[in-house]
Order: C-alpha cells, then structure tokens, then sequence
C-alpha cells in the first residue's frame, strides 16, 4: 500500500509560519540533524509536518500569533506616520529650495575647475577636462550648481536615514533641477535630461511650474564654451 512520503520543515521555513525560536525549543521535539544537500560543511535541522501541525494547535503558539499581529500593526502603523513625516519634509523643503545666480562665464569656470580638482584628488591623473564638448560641460555645471549653489546637499544630509528618503529623495531632485532650469535657462536641456531619471516623463512639476521655463537667455553664439575657453 502507497505510503505518503511524510513532509519536514527547515527553520526557515518555520519562520515563515511565525515561529520564534523560543517557541520552536518550547514547543517542537529536538529537530532531525542531516547533511546540508547544498552546503556539505553546515547540517540542516528539520522538523516533521506531524509535530508542527500538532504544535500549532496549542494555545501558546495561537496566542503567540495573535500578540504577533499585533505588533506588526503597530509597526506598520509607525512606518506609515514616519512616511507621513517624510512626505512634509519633503514638501517644506521644496517650498524652501533656494538656487544661487552666479554669472555664466565664473560658474562655467567654477564647475571645470571642481571638476578638474576631482579627477586630481580621486587620483585619476590621467583624466583631464580639456577637450570636453559642450554638453559635457553643461552636464558637469548643473551638478555643480546642484551641490554647491542650491540647498540640495543640507536637505539629504537632513534625511540620511529617515523612514521614506528612499522615495523623497527623487522627487526633491527633481524640484531642484526645476529650479535650476529656471534660474539658468541656457541649462534647461540638461536639466530635463537628468530630471527624467528622477520621475515619469509629463509628472507634475514639484515647484509650482506646470512646465520647465522655456529658455530665453541662453549664452550668445560667440560665448558657447568648450574645456579650451575657461581656465582649468
């Protein structure tokens, strides 16, 4: 007569239904000890279908999943006021995102330069910013307006940590990069091209704007730049 192969659970898989160790050792026999099919090295312990199922019946488990669920209400509940927090954060800071103006020729010079100064204290002795195209050096200006000219760094240096920087964190990029457009309209190319790493294309904007300004100023023809034409 066919016998059905009689089942065991790992502790992982103990753990997924809501053990604690205490109660494994309070409630389960000692478990079977066998050779760890994928690591030869560690045993593997197991425990019969029939003694779990059995021990899941006592009051003291049910008890322990009740006392369970309601602590992980409680934790969610307390994730969720955290999140809550970020998102006025989040809202407060973008209402308070400040960008400083700095001529065009001194800020094209000041991003090729820092830029310069990090290939030298990185090490990179080889790398040098002569010869870079124009886009380049309008990608490397926007970077440097956003950590050195706005309040970017001192908004993530706030929330380091913080419950919800995971999703406040693009979304305040995003409203400073806005900014940035709209103080350095000959930037705004550059600005939407990051900005789509940060939200869905055609997401509302974050300061205000219902669109990035258009550019209306940007640098003469004579004064486009490359690595050449500003000291390094």
């Amino acid at each position: 007569m066919y016998q059905r192969e009689e089942r065991s659970f790992t502790k992982t898989t103990l753990k997924e239904r809501g053990w604690s160790d205490d109660l494994i050792e309070q409630l389960l026999p000692p478990p079977i000890v066998c050779r760890n099919p994928y690591y030869r090295k560690l045993n593997m312990y197991l425990w019969k279908e029939y003694d779990v199922l059995k021990a899941e019946r006592q009051p003291e488990f049910t008890a322990h999943l009740k006392r369970r669920s309601v602590h992980r209400k409680r934790a969610q509940a307390a994730v969720r006021t955290k999140y809550k927090k970020m998102e006025e954060r989040l809202s407060r800071a973008i209402e308070m995102i400040k960008v400083e103006e700095v001529d065009y020729a001194r800020v094209v010079d000041d991003a090729v330069d820092a830029k310069q100064e990090w290939y030298d204290m990185t090490g990179q002795y080889d790398r040098t910013v002569r010869g870079a195209d124009q886009k380049t050096i309008e990608r490397w200006t926007v970077n440097y307006i956003r950590h050195n000219l706005t309040t970017y760094d001192s908004f993530l240096y706030s929330a380091k940590g913080k419950t919800g920087i995971s999703f406040a964190y693009p979304l305040y990029r995003k409203a400073v990069l806005e900014k940035i457009a709209e103080v350095y309209p000959w930037l705004y190319g550059e600005c939407a091209r990051q900005m789509e790493y940060c939200a869905p294309v055609g997401a509302a904007s974050l300061t205000g704007n219902q669109s990035l300004p258009v550019p209306d100023k940007k640098p003469a023809e004579g004064d486009s730049f490359t690595a050449e034409a500003v000291s390094v």
